[in-house]
């Protein structure tokens, strides 16, 4: 655990120095956590490659640009040395997914990432995201947004009539509201991940998060931030020996002073760690798909961090003007 919490120190500066002194700290962590938990060494030539390809690419008012950027280069330095290459098929994505009905934003960008490779596919992704996320806005009308595009991506790969998969996550949404869990977005998002593997309602997953939710909150202070990584949890039936694990990780993560300020990294890194190992070694689902759910998760929260930093940010330029 201890050496982790050093490569996780010793990857953040990297990235820090590359990325810029203007970035969003979380969105620094959210970068570090994924070449940690993947086990890959950063490599500060691909990552400059990957922000200068996107901002030859991106337009001055793309929502590439600023201080999510090397976040996106940090996701698509996987491709090696076909950087450019990644960049365009991301383009492409992008304009397939806007064509599809949904709006040029960040999360569009995200859930263009969690699209196949294939180009006879993109159609079809997108179209069967976004009648999942028409279904899912009926349930949820003003809790659903773009912020949601990412979740209907990922989940609507799993080809499930779209009302149907739309009403169990709003049963989940309900069930863990009556556990106790608190109403908002961070909710919504966790009674999607509740139909990662089926869409049939099991009170057995609700109850088990609501019992990881209160031993991170007891032990770690976890906030609403973390319900949908608990929520995958639950849904993985991880058992108590790797929660254990995560507590003991997010601890030793916690005296790292990357970590001063925002503490509430430390579970979601140690998480994303714990559950990314379980992955590799075939013991929940594939490799392959555990990369992208530890992306989106991390990319959400790194997303929100940056986002209310940037609302502080005007709040306080417009009370000194």
């Amino acid at each position: 655990m201890d050496m982790i919490r050093q490569e996780v120190e010793t990857t953040y500066d990297k990235v820090k120095s590359l990325a810029g002194w203007s970035v969003d700290k979380n969105v620094v962590l959210t970068i570090t956590s994924f070449y940690v938990t993947a086990g890959r060494e950063f490599n500060s030539i691909d990552f400059n490659c990957a922000m200068e390809a996107l901002k030859s690419k991106a337009g001055w008012f793309s929502p590439l640009r600023g201080n999510l950027l090397p976040m996106m280069a940090a996701f698509l330095t996987q491709a090696g040395p076909s950087i450019d290459d990644e960049v365009d098929r991301l383009m492409e994505k992008q304009r397939v997914l806007k064509q599809a009905g949904f709006r040029n934003t960040i999360h569009s960008y995200l859930a263009a990432l969690l699209m196949d490779n294939e180009p006879s596919r993109y159609a079809e992704e997108a179209d069967r995201a976004k009648r999942l996320y028409d279904a899912m806005k009926k349930k949820h009308f003003f809790l659903t947004s773009d912020d949601d595009y990412a979740y209907a991506m990922l989940l609507g790969k799993s080809d499930e009539n779209a009302d149907a998969h739309a009403e169990a996550m709003r049963t989940y949404y309900d069930a863990l509201r009556a556990k106790g869990f608190k109403s908002g977005n961070e909710l919504q998002w966790m009674s999607q991940v509740m139909t990662y593997m089926d869409i049939e309602f099991k009170q057995k997953r609700v109850d088990r998060a609501a019992e990881l939710f209160d031993v991170f909150r007891r032990d770690l202070k976890a906030k609403p931030v973390h319900y949908p990584m608990i929520g995958f949890l639950a849904v993985f039936e991880v058992q108590d020996e790797k929660i254990e694990e995560i507590i003991i990780l997010t601890e030793q993560l916690e005296r790292s002073k990357r970590f001063k300020w925002n503490r509430e990294m430390a579970l979601s890194v140690a998480i994303g760690h714990i559950t990314h190992h379980l992955t590799e070694n075939g013991q929940q689902m594939s490799v392959s798909m555990a990369a992208s759910v530890e992306m989106i998760l991390q990319a959400q929260q790194a997303v929100m961090a940056a986002t209310v930093a940037a609302v502080v940010a005007s709040s306080a330029t417009s009370s000194s003007n």
